[in-house]
C-alpha cells in the first residue's frame, strides 16, 4: 500500500516564483539570456516584469528557451532600457554594464581611447574621408590610408576600422581630423553616433557621421550638434536612401 506523498506549500510570493522560472534555466542559457540573468538580479526585476515593459510578457522567457536567438534590434534596445543597460553590453559587454536614464537624456560622449588601451600589431585599418557636395556629408574611400594599432574595446571585432572625420557638423563630440573608431556588427540603437552609408561601404562610399535618435520602418531620425546654416539640427532621412548604418563606440582626438 502507498501513502500518497504530500505537497509542501512553501510561502513564495508571484515574484519569487518568477524569479525562479528564469534561474531553472541557467545551464542552458546563452551569453546574452546570461547577461539578462545578471541584469534582472541587478535591477530586482522579474522576467515577467521586466519583458512586459519591451511590450510582451514572453521577450525575455524567448529568449532563455532559445526561441528567440536573435532579437531584433528595437526589442533589443527596449529590453536594454528595461534592465538598465545598453543593447551594447547585451551583446557582448561592450561599454558600462549599468546606465542611468540621466546618462541617457545626457548624451553620449565618444569614449576617448587612451594609448595604454592599444593592442595587438598595427592591423586596424583606417580609411580616409573627403567633404561631400553636402556639407555635412562626406565621401569614404574603402582602401586602408594606414594601419594603427588596433583599440582594446575592438580587440576581437572583425571587420571594425577607423574613419577620419571630416566637416563640423558633429562639434562637440567629433572634431575635423578625429578617427571614429566603428564596430560595423552592432545594431542601430538609440541615442547611439553612428555612420550612415548611402551604398554599402565598398570601394567609394558617400556617408554622414550622426546621432541616432530613433528609428522605424522607414526612416532614420538623426541629429547633428552643429548643423551647417540653413539646416536643422534634428532631421530624418530615408532607410531606402541610406542602407548601411554601423555603429561608432569610440575616437582618437585629432593631434
Amino acid at each position: 500500500m502507498f501513502t500518497a506523498l504530500s505537497t509542501i506549500n512553501l510561502p513564495l510570493t508571484r515574484r519569487d516564483t518568477s524569479r525562479l522560472d528564469y534561474r531553472m534555466n541557467i545551464e542552458a542559457t546563452s551569453p546574452l539570456a546570461a547577461r539578462i540573468l545578471r541584469r534582472l538580479e541587478a535591477t530586482g526585476k522579474s522576467m515577467r516584469s521586466a519583458s512586459l515593459e519591451v511590450g510582451s510578457d514572453a521577450v525575455i522567457r524567448n529568449i532563455m528557451t532559445g526561441k528567440s536567438k536573435s532579437p531584433r534590434a528595437d526589442t533589443l534596445e527596449a529590453l536594454a532600457r528595461a534592465l538598465g543597460t545598453t543593447s551594447a553590453w547585451l551583446l557582448s559587454e561592450q561599454g558600462p554594464e549599468s546606465v542611468t536614464d540621466d546618462e541617457r537624456a545626457r548624451g553620449f560622449v565618444p569614449q576617448i581611447v587612451p594609448g595604454k588601451e592599444l593592442v595587438g600589431d598595427r592591423n586596424f585599418p583606417v580609411y580616409a574621408a573627403a567633404r561631400g557636395g553636402n556639407e555635412a556629408h562626406q565621401i569614404v574611400t574603402f582602401e586602408a590610408i594606414e594601419y594603427v594599432k588596433r583599440p582594446a574595446l575592438l580587440e576581437h571585432v572583425k571587420d571594425a576600422y577607423g574613419v577620419y572625420v571630416v566637416g563640423e557638423s558633429m562639434i562637440p563630440a567629433f572634431e575635423p581630423g578625429d578617427m571614429a573608431l566603428v564596430h560595423p556588427h552592432l545594431p542601430p540603437a538609440r541615442d547611439k553616433n553612428v555612420v550612415l552609408y548611402h551604398v554599402p561601404p565598398v570601394a567609394e562610399a558617400e556617408a554622414m557621421i550622426k546621432r541616432l535618435l530613433r528609428y522605424d520602418e522607414r526612416d532614420w531620425h538623426l541629429r547633428q550638434f552643429n548643423p551647417p546654416d540653413g539646416e536643422k539640427k534634428d532631421f530624418s532621412v530615408a532607410r531606402a536612401d541610406w542602407t548601411v548604418c554601423h555603429r561608432i563606440v569610440g575616437k582618437y582626438e585629432a593631434r
